[in-house]
């Protein structure tokens, strides 16, 4: 029984592992490859959001005269928070004008 639960447990703790590392221990291809990833999960909620309601049209990210329903507003919101804090050790690295 035990084994089982070593067997099961183990691919989750080595996921968090490498999943929750901070992003200063990150290696320059990894936070590039975080950023990328955090903007287009943005780009999919605002397009997914447009696609929902075609008659209003968002203009800027998250306000409350846009398109967007309170869900994709957390989202994105939540998402940008992320994006800062990669964009802001991409800055610290040298990588971003």
């Amino acid at each position: 029984m035990c084994k089982k639960i070593i067997i099961i447990l183990l691919p989750v703790f080595l996921f968090a592992c490498t999943a929750l590392k901070p992003v200063e221990k990150l290696t320059d291809n990894e936070l590039a490859d975080r950023y990328d990833k955090i903007d287009l999960q943005i780009y999919m909620v605002k397009r997914a959001a447009s696609k929902d309601n075609p008659a209003k049209y968002p203009s800027g990210s998250g306000s409350s005269e846009s398109g967007y329903s309170n869900g994709d507003i957390k989202k994105i919101k939540n998402l940008e928070e992320k994006l800062g804090v990669v964009r802001q050790e991409l800055l610290k690295r040298g990588y971003m004008p």
